[in-house]
């Protein structure tokens, strides 16, 4: 899970059952749109996130264009949770100390 997904979860996470647009989103994680629409589509397809057309007169009354509306499942909420409570544990786990991996050694890469 990348960095940018795992913002976008955590900001959904704060407020659980809230309905948030694009935008919304674009302007709370400072990640670009062109980032955080595609993280959007790919939780939506998983089924982590539902998606909803705003009614029409919301948008002709405020004179703006019409917003899609997302908000996490139930699903979602708890795959998020874990998800987000494994990267933390991966990033904490102990680093290898550097002069522990010779090369020819399990898991040492090849430079050259």
């Amino acid at each position: 899970m990348t960095l940018q997904t795992q913002m976008v979860l955590r900001q959904a996470l704060l407020e659980p059952g809230r309905e948030w647009y694009g935008l919304e989103m674009v302007q709370a994680t400072g990640l670009p749109s062109g980032t955080v629409y595609p993280i959007i589509t790919r939780l939506e397809q998983c089924g982590w996130i539902a998606s909803q057309w705003e009614d029409p007169a919301e948008h002709e009354a405020g004179g703006r264009p019409r917003r899609r509306y997302y908000q996490l499942t139930q699903d979602g909420i708890e795959a998020a949770r874990l998800a987000l409570a494994k990267a933390h544990q991966s990033r904490t786990a102990a680093p290898v100390p550097w002069g522990s991996l010779r090369p020819g050694t399990p898991g040492a890469t090849k430079c050259r």
